[in-house]
Order: C-alpha cells, then sequence, then structure tokens
C-alpha cells in the first residue's frame, strides 16, 4: 500500500494519504462536509420558487401553415424557425 502526505482541500491542514482511498481530499468528514456545504451554497443562492426552467417547450408548429400569434392574435405564416445554438432564451422563437 503506498502512503504520501497531502495538504486538505478545506482547511490546508497535512494528512496521511493512502492507495487504499486514492481519490480522498480531505483530513477528515468535519472539512469534507463544510468544502460541499460552502460549494453548494452558490448553486442554492437561487429562488427555489422559480421553476421556469423545468416547464416544457411549447409546442412549435408546422412550417408553411397558418397560425395564429400568442401575443396579438393576428394570422401568421411560419416560415422559418430560428433556435439558439446553446438551446438557451429564445430557441424556438418563430418568424416569418
Amino acid at each position: 500500500m503506498d502512503t504520501a502526505a497531502r495538504r486538505c482541500a478545506e482547511c490546508g491542514a497535512e494528512f496521511t494519504w493512502t492507495s487504499r482511498n486514492p481519490t480522498r481530499r480531505f483530513c477528515g468528514s468535519r472539512c469534507k462536509t463544510r468544502w460541499w456545504r460552502a460549494h453548494r451554497r452558490g448553486a442554492a443562492t437561487a429562488d427555489p420558487a422559480d421553476r421556469t426552467h423545468l416547464r416544457a417547450p411549447a409546442p412549435v408548429p408546422p412550417l408553411s401553415t397558418g397560425h395564429e400569434c400568442p401575443n396579438c392574435g393576428q394570422h401568421i405564416t411560419v416560415l422559418n424557425l430560428i433556435v439558439a445554438a446553446d438551446g438557451g432564451p429564445g430557441s424556438g422563437t418563430l418568424t416569418g
């Protein structure tokens, strides 16, 4: 079994690393818990009530067919679809 001295990712204290647990990054469970809580806080700062990302995308109408604009009610014909490359805001925007 190989051993080496490593530094804790949370507190910087030196601990003995062994090949039995090659992914060990922390000197103990207390530092591991502190590190994970600190790094999860950034993800948890978003408003938990905001669930807009969970909505299913609106169905896309077939091309070259007549439809009613969902905003103004005017008759439109869909000629082309513009989809953002990253699938972010604006993906599925209708033009015509």
